[in-house]
């Protein structure tokens, strides 16, 4: 494959901003900042530690196309924390009829109501996990090597190894003529089944993480997509979008630091505004664009002294935008693959 030179932003004359036409994609991802556990957590799915107790509740899940979109009839919320040996996710799924019918790991478990966990320790949206489990605690485990978007293709054999998983129900299951109220789910995700290319995910101390709650409300009728961090698009499999989960070496209960996404947040959004454009071209003109047409709106998002530019073919790019402030470059490819890499200094 031969790429064409790079070529850099020169003018401005797109006439609609990409950060505009992009907007529902292009919010700010949830921040989660996860602590120390200080006792040993029993997987029950209670969650009566009093570490549950000191650990921060989420924002509730929304509807995964973010704002403007009908809010959930049914509150969410997660929480987190972590060891030497795991990370702990805990959450609680409102419920006024708790059901599940599967039975049998690794089939889709979305056909019941369900919840899911999305996690990409390297935060390079490529080979990520995702584990989802019924109200009878059923796991469905997998591992993608990219997103559907870029042609990906998903491994239903990987099981997340050690992985430690309840249920408990405030309520009774599969009886709908009483009233219930929530259910549960606890678990523990051991760092070693999450090692890739030798990566031992405990050296990242931030990562990319998403929850989807899928409920079925109304027979017959497709299904609702409640997530924590939205995706603007009925589309889990977006893991740019997804929130960022810091490790905090404190025990759970210390006060909050200052929210940090460790990253340039206009210079990221603007990357994505022209990944998303390239997908937008290719499906209509069956090929990738070889320049980057920028609004003023567009140009304002990049840092100072930064630089855009795009390799490109028929069938392959690379977008890159250099952040100066931070010696960093931001880049994505036509398989989505995101990669911070440091600026060279010239000979």
């Amino acid at each position: 494959m031969t790429f064409m030179s790079a070529v850099t932003v020169l003018a401005v004359w797109a006439s609609t901003p990409l950060t505009e036409k992009y907007a529902p994609r292009l919010t700010t991802p949830r921040m989660y900042e996860a602590f120390r556990t200080t006792g040993k957590i029993k997987i029950d799915g209670r969650l009566n530690e009093g570490d549950w107790t000191k650990a921060r509740q989420s924002e509730p899940f929304t509807d995964i196309r973010g704002a403007g979109y009908p809010e959930p009839v049914k509150d969410t919320y997660v929480k987190m924390m972590w060891d030497d040996e795991n990370l702990y996710i805990g959450a609680r799924l409102q419920e006024d009829n708790i059901i599940a019918k599967l039975s049998q790991r690794d089939t889709i478990i979305y056909h019941d109501n369900d919840f899911e966990v999305f996690l990409d320790p390297d935060g390079d949206a490529q080979n990520y996990f995702e584990i989802e489990n019924n109200a009878r605690g059923v796991v469905f485990d997998l591992l993608l090597d990219k997103p559907y978007r870029s042609g990906g293709s998903f491994f239903v054999p990987w099981n997340c190894e050690g992985l430690q998983l309840a249920v408990s129900h405030d309520g009774t299951l599969n009886k709908p003529g009483d009233k219930d109220r929530a259910w549960y789910v606890e678990m523990a995700i051991p760092f070693d089944a999450l090692r890739r290319d030798f990566t031992d995910p405990r050296s990242l101390k931030v990562w990319r993480i998403n929850f989807s709650r899928v409920q079925w409300l109304v027979p017959g009728q497709p299904e609702e997509n409640w997530v924590w961090s939205p995706t603007g698009k009925v589309d889990m499999h977006m893991p740019e979008r997804w929130g960022f989960l810091h490790f905090v070496d404190a025990p759970v209960g210390s006060a909050a630091a200052a929210a940090d996404y460790n990253i340039d947040m206009d210079a990221y959004r603007l990357l994505w505004s022209l990944f998303y454009e390239q997908q937008e071209r290719k499906s209509q003109n069956q090929e990738y664009f070889h320049g980057i047409g920028l609004s003023g709106a567009d140009m304002a998002l990049l840092p100072a002294g930064g630089e855009t530019s795009v390799d490109a073919c028929n069938s392959a790019f690379e977008i890159a935008i250099t952040v100066p402030s931070r010696n960093e470059i931001y880049s994505v490819n036509h398989d989505g693959k995101f990669r911070i890499t440091p600026i060279t200094p010239s000979k």
